[in-house]
């Protein structure tokens, strides 16, 4: 779900055996609690206790570092009854403080199908985070330098109907922030969170990646605080990437598509914080082909169907509104 809070969830005098992540079978795993961002799954089995002599409380707390703090509002507790006899009292335990617990963390998990390392990496890309600040303590963030915008013609029917100029990112409008794939190449993406002062998320359409590492985004330094352990890096469509924190993930370009990459923080998604992986569109005129249904109801609407971005040839973007440009290094995407 895309939402505000970021959730932790415990039971505690239970542990969890997480076996799933975002739709992906891991190798189970011991966990005391679950700490998660908007859009994240897990599927855990909680052995119940025998005896009928305490009832449990499930605890949820709601948080977020981007709302102030409000008592009753940020963070948010919430318990649930996990009643093994209607009689019994709820059982209490003394308060640990979070950095005890052992939270699921996907660098320590491991697929189940033991999905070896990508690799050799054959196109790097960084993704720097932006935020451009407004009046009224306003602001907007973006995976990019412009913020995410719709253009009149789809980006899939600009790939598909384009030619060798669907492989250029000239025929897409800057606002897309599209980034080409080449097919069956293997895309190590950095997401680095040095600007903006609060957590975001990142979740894929098209692909569960691997998560590869995560460190410090400091000017000038990868220092790596974590890197995946064994030898097969757990996959997952969602991930968070917290203030001043860089992550790197892996694809196959193994899908050819338009997929749609955003922050799940709702927000942040509907203001522009997104960007587009256009994945073998020389693959896509082979294979793919639109519904007619789709192309007369383009028609009735007065959608232009074919051409780049604003329906013409090329790169001419004439009739296209200017992208809004947002703030901080001059770079913020950048791939080889």
């Amino acid at each position: 779900m895309s939402f505000t809070y970021w959730f932790k969830v415990r039971l505690p005098g239970h542990t969890m055996q997480v076996i799933e992540a975002d739709g992906i079978y891991s190798q189970p795993s011991a966990v005391d609690g679950l700490d998660m961002c908007p859009g994240q799954r897990y599927s855990v089995i909680i052995t119940a206790h025998d005896s009928l002599k305490f009832n449990h409380a499930l605890n949820v707390t709601f948080y977020s570092d981007f709302i102030p703090q409000t008592p009753g509002f940020n963070p948010l507790y919430h318990q649930v009854p996990i009643v093994y006899h209607d009689n019994a009292p709820i059982k209490t335990f003394t308060a640990i403080e979070d950095h005890e617990v052992k939270w699921a963390d996907e660098l320590a998990m491991e697929p189940r199908d033991k999905q070896m390392l990508l690799e050799p990496v054959d196109q790097h890309i960084v993704v720097n985070v932006k935020v451009l600040n407004r009046e009224m303590g306003m602001s907007i963030h973006a995976y990019g330098h412009y913020a995410y915008a719709p253009v009149p013609v789809p980006p899939l029917y600009t790939a598909l109907t384009t030619g060798d100029m669907a492989l250029s990112p000239s025929v897409y409008a800057p606002q897309l922030n599209a980034i080409i794939l080449k097919h069956n190449h293997v895309v190590e993406l950095e997401l680095r969170n040095s600007f903006a002062p609060i957590m975001h998320t990142y979740h894929s359409h098209g692909h569960a990646f691997q998560v590869v590492e995560s460190g410090l985004a400091k000017i000038n330094s990868s220092i790596p605080v974590k890197r995946f352990k064994g030898r097969y890096p757990m996959r997952r469509d969602t991930i968070t990437l917290a203030a001043g924190q860089y992550v790197r993930v892996r694809i196959k370009a193994d899908n050819p598509g338009v997929w749609y990459q955003h922050c799940h923080q709702e927000q942040h998604n509907l203001s522009g914080m997104a960007f587009t992986f256009i994945e073998a569109p020389d693959v896509m005129q082979q294979t793919l082909r639109v519904p007619q249904e789709m192309l007369e109801f383009c028609r009735i609407l007065g959608h232009p169907t074919q051409g780049n971005s604003a329906g013409h040839f090329g790169s001419d973007m004439t009739g296209i509104d200017p992208p809004l440009a947002i703030n901080g290094t001059a770079n913020s995407i950048t791939g080889t």
